[in-house]
């Protein structure tokens, strides 16, 4: 029954959690070592998605009391039975190929974020009950919160996070002959300060709004990388290893698709770096349908689409008939950040065998009032608010 309570993501005592795990150990002396292997194995494997599902804090402290005392007792005499039983632990977040522990924690959490179009504040209810969700000063407390703690994470930020470079004030306003007035620079100066404070390990932007920061005397904030009609990459040294990304180049519509030339170039972009890295990232302003269609094209090349443009959010998708591809996009306006935890990291090799709660999970974090607002970054809007 706590096992049975966990899995639902109800509130449930470390204690009880562990009374549930004691079947796969309490038997131990009078089973083969493999049998305990494979039992402590399918044993976390079993609560690991518990974590991807975002359960209740004390729900999230019992599988990790759980985890812990099945490390502790997986050390106990049983090495040379796990590296005969290979292939029943190899692949999960307990157990190293060579019979060595993991952490509990993934290997490399990275967030994205996309589509926020220079929005700063919560949005209220946003459909999801009561409260508010969201907003850049709950994001920067929560990126600040795990570098804090030390865990390895990566934060990444894709198209149109500024007002200057909404596709849907400005790009669709041009696709029918009109112009929109850019933002005034009091603005930029503004969105340069708060996006310093995301330190945003790689950022894409558009050359419409780096024109207007760089105009403003504000400046392209550290990490972005500035993109208009070709593609660009760059190679990250994250705690788990090296990273690629390639950043998609805007279309001749803003958020909306490429020319074939420009899903060539990418392609080939990709190819050069995939050789360099074991894990490459795509981030695409092309658009939900335009990246759906990309998709067949990059399986073989990239692990993992961060997709943005026009089109609806989500946390993950896999595609049966693609292989070794991930595909996410945000939510839009900042009520929410896409959060990708890799329990391994891909050997570089496509397609790599992406399972999620084994290999992987993937969410979208709503960011509620769970999630503590950086104080600065409150004052900071509140100050441009009153002005």
């Amino acid at each position: 029954m706590p096992l049975f309570r966990i899995l639902r993501g109800t509130s449930v005592s470390p204690f009880k959690a562990l009374a549930a795990a004691l079947p796969f150990f309490v038997t131990r002396r009078a089973r083969p070592a493999v049998a305990v292997a494979e039992s402590l194995s399918a044993a976390f494997d079993t609560l690991r998605p518990v974590a991807g599902a975002r359960p209740p804090r004390t729900a999230r402290v019992a599988l990790q009391v759980v985890a812990a005392a099945l490390l502790l007792l997986a050390t106990r005499g049983a090495p040379p039975a796990f590296a005969a039983a290979r292939a029943a632990y190899s692949d999960s977040g307990l157990f190293s190929a060579s019979g060595d522990l993991h952490a509990v924690g993934p290997l490399l959490t990275v967030f994205y974020n996309a589509s926020t179009f220079g929005e700063t504040r919560p949005c209220p209810t946003c459909g999801l009950g009561s409260g508010t969700y969201g907003g850049m000063a709950r994001r920067i407390g929560l990126f600040r919160a795990y570098r804090n703690a030390g865990k390895p994470c990566l934060v990444l930020a894709g198209p149109y996070e500024f007002t200057a470079d909404d596709p849907f004030r400005f790009g669709h306003l041009a696709e029918k002959g009109r112009n929109a007035a850019p933002p005034a620079a009091a603005e930029a100066v503004f969105a340069r300060k708060l996006q310093a404070m995301l330190q945003v390990d790689a950022g894409w932007i558009s050359r419409s709004a780096a024109g207007w920061l760089k105009t403003a005397g504000a400046g392209i904030p550290a990490g972005y990388v500035e993109i208009d009609r070709e593609p660009r990459d760059k190679i990250l040294q994250s705690p788990a290893g090296p990273v690629g990304i390639v950043f998609f180049p805007e279309g001749p519509v803003p958020g909306k698709g490429p020319t074939p030339e420009q899903e060539r170039q990418v392609l080939e972009r990709g190819k050069k770096l995939r050789g360099q890295v074991p894990l490459l990232l795509g981030v695409s302003p092309w658009g939900l349908v335009a990246e759906k269609s990309f998709l067949p094209k990059a399986g073989g090349i990239f692990d993992c689409i961060l997709g943005g443009g026009e089109g609806v959010g989500f946390a993950f998708s896999l595609a049966e008939k693609i292989p070794g591809l991930i595909w996410l996009r945000p939510d839009g306006k900042g009520r929410a950040v896409n959060v990708l935890e890799l329990n391994r990291m891909p050997d570089g090799k496509t397609p790599f065998a992406w399972e999620e709660g084994r290999t992987f999970n993937a969410r979208l974090d709503f960011m509620g009032e769970r999630v503590p607002a950086d104080k600065a970054a409150l004052e900071l809007i509140r100050r441009q608010e009153t002005k």
